[in-house]
C-alpha cells in the first residue's frame, strides 16, 4: 500500500503519513488547503503547487515537476498561477542559520484539477474530484461571499481615504518645524500602524510571510482594514495636534487595544 511522505502542513504541523484507502474530503482540506490569492489584480480560489505536488506523491522535484507540466500543457502565468516566493524560517539553535528564499506556485482550481488528472492515477483521481466538490461548494456560498467581498471593498476605500490626508498631515507638519519630508518619513508612518495591525510585521513582511502577491492590503480582511483605517485617522489628528513619532506610536497603541475589545465585545 502507497503512503504519502510526511511533511509540513499549511500551519507548519507535521504531517503523519497516511493509506490511500484513509483519504477522504476532511483529508484533502488539511494538506490541499483552499486559499485566496490575487492572480493578474483578481481574487483567485487557488491551491499550493508545493501542497499538490506532495499529495500527488511525486518523486520529481517540486520545481523540475511544475515547470515540466506548465511547458507541457501551456498553462500561463497570470492567468493559471502566480510564483510566490517566502522567507523560511531560521533556526534560532543555530548561529550559522539564515533565511532562505522559498519559490511556490499558487494554481488555480481548473489547473490543479488538469494536474491531478494527467497523473492517471487513482490519487490524482480523487484530488480532481476534490476540487471539483470544493467548486460546489464555493458555488453555493457565492451570496455570502458576495456581501463578504463588498464590505472588505468599503474598509479598503475607507483606508485609502484616510491614507492621503495623513500623509498632508504629516508633511504640514514638519514644514511648520522647517523640515523637508521625504518618501521614508511617509513610509515609517505607514510601518509604524502595520506593525500595530499585523502583530509586529510591515505589511511587506506580513505579505512575504503569507505568500500575498501584489498590494498586501487586497489580501487583508475586513477587520484588519477597519483597524488601520482607525488608526490612519487617529494618527491623523494626532500629527496635527502636533505629537512626536514615539509619543503617536505609545498613544496609537493603547488606543488600538480599546479598539479590538469594544470590536470583540460588540460581535460576542
Amino acid at each position: 500500500m502507497e503512503h504519502l511522505k510526511s511533511g509540513l502542513s499549511a500551519t507548519g504541523q507535521t504531517r503523519s503519513k497516511f493509506k490511500m484507502g484513509d483519504i477522504t474530503a476532511t483529508t484533502f482540506a488539511e494538506v490541499l488547503p483552499v486559499m485566496q490569492s490575487n492572480i493578474n489584480g483578481q481574487g483567485i480560489n487557488c491551491v499550493s503547487a508545493k501542497a499538490l505536488h506532495e499529495t500527488l506523491g511525486i518523486e520529481t522535484r517540486l520545481t523540475d515537476w511544475i515547470k515540466r507540466r506548465i511547458n507541457e500543457y501551456g498553462f500561463t502565468q497570470g492567468i493559471d498561477y502566480q510564483v510566490a516566493e517566502t522567507l523560511s524560517d531560521s533556526n534560532l539553535s543555530s548561529t550559522k542559520s539564515r533565511q532562505q528564499m522559498k519559490h511556490d506556485y499558487l494554481i488555480t482550481f481548473n489547473m490543479a484539477k488538469e494536474l491531478g488528472m494527467v497523473e492517471r492515477t487513482e490519487r490524482g483521481r480523487l484530488i480532481r474530484q476534490y476540487f471539483i466538490k470544493c467548486e460546489e461548494a464555493l458555488h453555493q456560498v457565492a451570496p455570502i461571499v458576495t456581501q463578504q467581498l463588498r464590505n472588505e471593498l468599503k474598509s479598503r476605500l475607507k483606508v485609502a481615504n484616510y491614507f492621503k490626508p495623513m500623509c498632508l498631515a504629516l508633511e504640514l507638519a514638519r514644514m511648520e518645524q522647517g523640515k523637508t519630508t521625504l518618501p521614508r518619513h511617509y513610509s515609517n508612518e505607514s510601518n509604524m500602524l502595520s506593525r500595530i495591525v499585523l502583530a509586529g510585521m510591515t505589511a511587506k513582511q506580513w505579505a512575504q510571510h503569507h505568500g500575498v502577491i501584489g498590494n498586501p492590503r487586497d489580501a487583508m480582511s475586513e477587520l484588519q482594514l477597519e483597524h488601520l483605517s482607525y488608526l490612519e485617522q487617529t494618527n491623523t489628528t494626532l500629527i496635527e495636534l502636533g505629537m512626536d513619532y514615539h509619543a503617536r506610536k505609545d498613544k496609537l497603541t493603547g488606543l488600538s487595544q480599546k479598539w479590538l475589545a469594544q470590536r470583540m465585545e460588540a460581535n460576542a
